[in-house]
């Protein structure tokens, strides 16, 4: 479950027609942290305590459980790119970066593999600097109509931004 980001859908919709596009990066959630620690906690002073306190232990062990699925499977987007499409710049918003502007030959956008594990990515590429910019990472586990969806957000934003769509097709 993913927190405060729009659909690929909606994305795809608002790609084709709004004058910017906010591309979310989805981050682990930090609930999964906060449990996790206060189940380590419970933990520690469960083994402290000493013997006739082994239910706290298995309570903390079932905490740490659910902190470590939290973590995986709970998701935010909070940080991204947000691409001006008449200005044709890319600013990041709560991430570190400047706002690159794309004047020139030689700017692209490729679908490419992500930085996580079994994710895909779409990255703002230059022919002589290499990738730029990641401006969208997304779960591998997509299929179909999913891929479709993703593939079509990589050529809109070729389009509005009237530079090369390059590398491989979803």
């Amino acid at each position: 479950m993913t927190v405060g980001a729009p659909s690929l859908d909606a994305l795809v919709r608002a790609a084709h027609d709004a004058p910017q596009l906010f591309l979310p990066r989805v981050e682990a959630h930090p609930a999964g942290l906060w449990l996790g620690g206060a189940s380590l906690a419970l933990g520690l002073a469960a083994a402290g305590i000493g013997d006739g306190h082994a239910a706290l232990g298995w309570v903390a062990l079932a905490g740490m459980l659910v902190a470590m699925l939290l973590h995986a499977r709970l998701q935010r987007a909070r940080a991204g790119w947000l691409v001006d499409f008449a200005a044709r710049t890319v600013a990041p918003r709560e991430l570190p970066g400047e706002v690159v502007v794309i004047d020139g030959a030689g700017w692209s956008i490729a679908c490419a593999p992500g930085d996580r594990r079994q994710s895909i990515a779409i990255d703002l590429r230059h022919a002589e600097r290499g990738r730029v910019v990641r401006l969208f990472d997304s779960a591998a586990r997509l299929r179909g109509a999913s891929m479709t969806r993703l593939n079509e957000l990589a050529d809109v934003l070729a389009q509005r931004l009237r530079i090369e769509r390059s590398g491989p097709r979803l």
